[in-house]
């Protein structure tokens, strides 16, 4: 079996078990990440189960936050100020995000990624690799 089946395979299951854990477990929920922000540690695709707030984020925790008005975003928590908020930043950005998230901003604290995201990026490769390398029979007659 080839190495992207197999990938394929393993990331339905985690996706699949993921999806009835959230669903099971009152508290938690999914989400999808959509930006590269936090790569190489999380990436497009994968899919994150988190703890919803009110919960405790410390240093280096990975965080949803949904500030008022704006998209959620997914960063990590490098400082947890005096007053409860929390200085986040993308791994993959150069800087820390301009403002804090407030308490009542933080949506929930990351417990597990599944990468799916490079399950994706194999589902892909593995059918571009089919389209240029499979013969399609031809259906005229």
């Amino acid at each position: 079996m080839s190495p992207w089946v197999r990938l394929l395979r393993r990331g339905c299951v985690a996706a699949a078990a993921l999806a009835v854990l959230a669903w099971a477990l009152p508290g938690f929920g999914i989400v999808f990440v959509g930006g590269w922000s936090m790569a190489p540690a999380l990436t497009p695709g994968d899919l994150i189960l988190y703890r919803r707030a009110p919960c405790d984020a410390r240093e280096r925790d990975i965080v949803l936050v949904a500030p008022r008005g704006a998209g959620a975003f997914i960063h990590r928590v490098v400082a947890v100020q005096l007053d409860g908020s929390l200085r986040t930043k993308g791994d993959a950005n150069g800087t820390s995000d301009p403002e804090a998230a407030g308490e009542d901003e933080l949506a929930g604290v990351v417990v597990l990624g599944v990468p799916s995201g490079k399950l994706l990026h194999a589902l892909v490769s593995g059918v571009r690799w089919c389209y240029n390398h499979v013969p399609i029979a031809n259906t005229r007659r």
